[in-house]
């Protein structure tokens, strides 16, 4: 198998990744009817750097955390409920990245359906 530069991406990276993905996608997330944000911890010497993104649509929020180590948490939340769900995930690439984005995606979409896998 031949592997590309997005499977080789290395995890210190993937909070910068993490951010462009957001910055690239933000108009196309609005046009859909979904708002967010994302933030990154201060460049202040941390061990574990990280970025932060927030995605609602009505009563459903999800959240994605990535560290620099590859660590990532997933949540999503619905208000009307208050009912949380959480998954904790080792990324290793950009790849992996990418599908933690499309299951937070996935959780605003379809408004609470099938994120994450239990």
């Amino acid at each position: 198998m031949r592997e590309t530069g997005e499977d080789r991406c290395v995890r210190g990276e993937l909070p910068q990744r993490l951010a462009a993905w957001f910055a690239e996608h933000e108009e196309r997330l609005r046009s859909r009817g979904i708002t967010g944000d994302v933030h990154q911890s201060p460049p202040d010497g941390r061990d574990k750097a990280s970025t932060w993104m927030a995605l609602e649509r009505e009563d459903h929020i999800a959240a994605l955390v990535v560290w620099s180590s590859g660590e990532a948490e997933l949540e999503c939340g619905d208000v009307a409920t208050g009912q949380v769900r959480r998954q904790h995930r080792d990324l290793h690439t950009f790849l992996d990245l990418l599908d933690a984005i499309e299951s937070t995606h996935e959780w605003i979409r379809t408004k609470g359906g099938r994120y994450p896998e239990e």
